[in-house]
């Protein structure tokens, strides 16, 4: 049986390629750009965050963050509220076309997983999600 570091070591090279994979539909499927897509799936998934949330989540400086945000606004994919809570703050959430390509992405995404995993078993699939499930705990 391998050691925890020779398990690393090969997860290490194995999962940048699934995620690479899969990412790459997506990102054909968009005339946006990647980082752009991580801030509409960020918000079709948690909701309207603050600007300086999603530069925080992105790794960026502030300014990168602004930049993002406002060319997906020019696109029409999202806008900017106040917050309720902080006047001086402002709230980043999708508008109505970028919840539809948000539903897009994710169909995507679905229709690649489920391409990968009906070439293993059924139990198979499960185990996998429930280590995912255990690993996005652990981290």
């Amino acid at each position: 049986m391998a050691d925890l570091s020779q398990i690393a070591e090969e997860i290490a090279l194995i999962g940048p390629r699934i995620g690479r994979r899969i990412l790459a539909d997506i990102f054909q499927s968009s005339d946006i750009s990647h980082s752009q897509l991580f801030v509409v799936m960020m918000l079709a998934h948690q909701g309207a965050l603050r600007s300086s949330d999603i530069g925080k989540e992105l790794k960026v400086a502030p300014p990168t963050a602004t930049g993002i945000i406002g060319r997906l606004e020019r696109a029409g994919y999202i806008h900017r509220l106040a917050d309720k809570d902080d006047r001086r703050a402002v709230m980043v959430d999708l508008t109505p076309e970028g919840r539809k390509l948000a539903q897009k992405l994710r169909g995507i995404v679905v229709h690649r997983w489920t391409q990968i995993l009906s070439k293993i078993s059924r139990e198979d699939a499960e185990k996998y999600l429930e280590i995912l499930k255990k690993i996005s705990e652990a981290i």
